[in-house]
Parts: structure tokens; sequence; C-alpha cells
């Protein structure tokens, strides 16, 4: 069985304070990944210079560098994705945020998944678990029973297609992204995994959990103000409006006055208290600068 290569797209615009734990996880794995695509939006911060230093520190100590360096001048993750993937030469290409950590194994099990499983499935979404909020026991409990729910359904040869790709830890191969890229929005106002989940969809691109490509992301979002975070979620029934699909989009609108937004009235204090350094609630971060 050959195993395809793997390009790792990671789309940035002033990500400084969280762009080396980032390539860390990544180059931690640079046996299995081909190479490493830092997209830089326009970031007026030291972004770059940090991942030119980090990318030729491990060229120094390990004799190679997969880390590639493009830039977008338009601004918005839609471009950035798109010339990052235009640019990735793997069989495999792959999207993180400049947030995300993938976690150990992430780069192996997405490639397992492909060479088994690739000629059915062209996409596929790792899951994800935050490393900046509390009580991420139980949703990563969750998400260990639905990739053992996953992987005995391959086994069986059953079908385990997912509704949608979630852009944090995602990949599709190149093959599925040229069939896409055509078709997909360079709107910033809509969520451009949905979008591409979308027009996967429509190219008869089939989607599905990838089990065991785990990566830890930030749940810096849960903790931004209640207006950003609205305006932020009401981009999922916008998605698909542009799209003309308006029973999806009715149903978005009610999962946003449902779930989405009590969820978020409910947890924002205790997200707010949550310190990740130290890992303990304490009021004096209530009143922290606004994440998000």
């Amino acid at each position: 069985m050959t195993r395809p290569t793997l390009s790792v797209v990671v789309p940035a615009y002033n990500e400084s304070a969280v762009i080396e734990a980032c390539l860390e996880a990544l180059l931690a794995q640079a046996d299995e990944i081909h190479e490493i695509v830092v997209v830089d939006n326009n970031s007026h911060d030291d972004t770059v210079a940090k991942v030119k230093s980090r990318a030729a520190a491990h060229a120094e100590a390990t004799g190679r560098d997969p880390v590639v360096v493009l830039h977008e001048a338009r601004r918005g993750l839609p471009y950035a994705r798109d010339t990052g993937l235009n640019a990735a030469t793997g069989d495999i290409l792959a999207r993180i945020d400049a947030d995300a950590r993938v976690e150990p194994g992430w780069a192996d099990a997405t490639r397992e998944f492909f060479a088994r499983h690739g000629e059915i499935y062209a996409a596929g979404s790792g899951t994800c678990t935050a490393y900046d909020l509390p009580f991420q026991d139980k949703f990563r409990s969750a998400q260990d029973a639905l990739c053992r729910t996953v992987r005995e359904r391959l086994a069986e040869g059953a079908d385990v297609d997912a509704p949608r790709l979630f852009g944090s830890n995602m990949a599709l191969t190149r093959d599925a992204w040229h069939r896409i890229r055509p078709h997909t929005s360079t709107r910033t106002d809509i969520f451009e995994d949905v979008d591409l989940t979308i027009c996967a969809t429509e190219a008869g691109v089939r989607c599905a959990v990838i089990p065991d490509a785990r990566a830890l992301i930030s749940g810096r979002r849960f903790r931004s103000g209640f207006v950003s975070y609205v305006r932020y979620s009401w981009c999922d029934q916008r998605t698909f409006a542009v799209h003309g699909r308006h029973a999806e989009r009715r149903r978005a609108v009610v999962t946003l006055l449902t779930a989405t937004i009590p969820f978020y009235l409910v947890m924002w204090v205790p997200f707010r208290l949550w310190n990740p350094q130290t890992r303990r609630f304490g009021v004096v971060h209530l009143f922290r600068t606004t994440d998000g």
C-alpha cells in the first residue's frame, strides 16, 4: 500500500502569540509531512519572523526544512487558504488554523486514512478539543467514542460520511481540491469550511471523520463579547443562503437560537474564569481583555 504524501497549509494573520506552538507540533511529525505551507495574510506583527526562525532552527538540527512561507496580499482567510492549497504539492492537502496544535500521530493517521480509504472518501476532518478551555475531558471522551465507531464501521465497509468539514483540522486529496476550487467562495462573511463542504458535496466528493487525527485548538471565540460571537455565528446561516439552501439555512437559524447562543451564555463566565496556564478558575480573569 503506497502512502500518499502530506502537505499542511496554515493561513496566518497576526498570529505571533500562537504560531510557534503550531509549528512545533507539526515539526515534531516532520518525518510524516512533505511540506508545511504557512501563508502570511499581511501580518503586521512578527509572525513571519517567528516562522522563519523556527524553520531555520529545525533545518540546522535535522538538515531538512519542510517549511514554505508564502504571502497573500488580499486580506481574508479564503484567499490565504486558496493560495496555500494551490501551491501545495502533496497528494493530501491538510489545513489547520494557526492557533491549532496537532497531537502526536496526527500526520500518520491522516496519511493512513487516505491510503486506505481515499478512493471513497476524498476529504475529511479530524477531531478537536480546546487547549485553553475547561471541561474538555467530556468532549474528548465523546470524540474517542466517535472514532472507535468510525474505525469499526470502516473495517466493516459501512458508510462513515460526515455532515461537514471543520476548517481547524481537515484534509482533502489534491484532486478533490482541484475539482472543488472553481466553485468555492472568497467571501469573508461566510464560513469558508461550510462553503467548502457544500462545494465538495455538489462535486461528488465524500467527506468523513478521520479517526485519530486529533488536534488541540483555541477556544478564544467562546470568550469573545456577545455581539462579536453572534456576528460570527450568523455566518453559518449566511453560508447556506449564498448556496440557495434555504431549508438548511432555516435549520441553522433555529440551531443558533436554541443551542449555539444558549451554550455561549451558559459557558461564557466559566470559560472566562479559566486560566489555561494554571488550569484553575480565578475571578480576576473575568476582567481580562476580551479574546476573539
